[in-house]
């Protein structure tokens, strides 16, 4: 497996593995057509802006396989800067292949790279497959979103 920078010929599989952030249930509050919408909408920003650090996964055939957006943000509490997983997902054909977990080293490989003591990304509570991956990874949980409808 190849893990490189994005080129433009890789547009389209990113914007069509959008949908795959959706693949779980959400509140019932939550309106699916808008998390589509949405999740079209982040992947198409990250493409266009000039300073995403996307990374795609393929196999020996160059088959796409993943992508993962890395950007930087900062602890609110500490104001200390870490690396950040914006988004990661793999294609049906790379299921069971540990594209995620590679994905998921190139992550720590970037965020040590630009000196970062942590890395840290947010995922939905229901996503029962990708916390179960991140927790295999040594992540922990630390903030907690509580929803209630009303």
């Amino acid at each position: 497996m190849n893990i490189r920078k994005m080129e433009e010929k890789d547009h389209d599989f990113i914007l069509g593995l959008s949908s795959r952030f959706n693949e779980f249930e959400f509140m019932s509050w939550r309106d699916p057509e808008k998390m589509d919408e949405a999740q079209i909408m982040m992947a198409k920003e990250a493409i266009q802006n000039p300073n995403s650090i996307i990374f795609v996964a393929e196999d020996e055939f160059n088959q796409l396989l993943g992508y993962l957006h890395v950007t930087t943000m900062s602890d609110y509490f500490t104001g200390v800067e870490q690396g950040y997983v914006s988004s990661i997902a793999v294609a049906k054909e790379g299921e069971g292949k540990g594209v995620g977990r590679k994905l998921m080293e190139k992550a720590e490989e970037w965020a040590k790279s630009k000196g970062y003591q942590q890395l840290v990304l947010n995922v939905f509570d229901k996503n029962e497959r990708a916390l179960k991956m991140y927790q295999q990874l040594g992540f922990e949980k630390e903030i907690i979103k509580m929803v209630k409808e009303i």
